[in-house]
């Protein structure tokens, strides 16, 4: 008994975690002391929906906080990361135009698929799950036929499976723009996310926590 309660709790823990974290994360010296506060946002991304929702979440959630931002598919022209004449001066004036103090880039660096086994679990319902009543004193398995069936009936074990993981892991830098330098980069990491709305959302607030707790962004009064 214990053990299953034990296993449906790790179950509902499981299905409450965000399925996007932050694995790692490196701050430079060189990093603003006070924080940035007015970000340009560039999701490097060839589809244009994507980059646009991803974009504006990370705005959204910037917004929250009393961080200014502005985006990339608000400003550059659509094919502009996929030019093959890349020029960064383009990009740069438009940051100096708006005034923003960093660049913020999302690029997605890796797609990793794997299967993994989940075993078969013990199920339980009947009586004890049920809140029947107890049989008195020594009422248990084994205790008598009718003991063992109340405890026993309402069990059965659900077959194992395959599951197939789809890991994405993106890269996530932080320019200065008066220095060009990196002051920050992280790594995500998001399993099976299950739509794009939903991913580009959570993926906006964990980042950006993570980015708040490191002192990379301040909050505004």
């Amino acid at each position: 008994m214990k053990k299953i309660l034990v296993f449906a709790v790790l179950i509902l823990v499981a299905a409450c975690s965000p399925a996007t974290k932050v694995t790692r994360s490196w701050i430079s010296p060189d990093k603003n002391t006070i924080g940035y506060s007015n970000l340009f946002v560039a999701a490097i991304i060839g589809d244009v929906g994507k980059r646009q929702a991803i974009e504006d979440d990370v705005r959204k959630t910037l917004s929250s906080i009393g961080v200014a931002s502005t985006t990339s598919n608000a400003n550059i022209r659509p094919n502009f990361w996929m030019s093959t004449d890349l020029d960064k001066n383009a990009m740069m004036n438009v940051v100096y135009q708006n005034g923003q103090d960093a660049i913020m880039t999302m690029t997605l660096v890796d797609v990793q698929d794997e299967q993994r086994y989940i075993p078969g679990a013990m199920m339980m319902g009947g009586p004890m799950m049920m809140g029947g009543p107890m049989m008195g004193p020594g009422w248990g398995m084994g205790a008598n036929f009718g003991g063992f069936w109340g405890m026993n009936h309402g069990m059965m074990m659900t077959p194992g499976h395959i599951v197939n993981d789809r890991r994405y892991f993106i890269e996530i830098n932080l320019y200065d723009v008066k220095s060009e330098l990196l002051v920050w980069s992280a790594q995500s990491k998001t399993l099976n996310p299950k739509s794009l709305e939903k991913f580009s959302s959570e993926f906006a607030k964990v980042v950006i926590e993570r980015m708040m707790e490191e002192g990379v962004v301040r909050r505004q009064n």
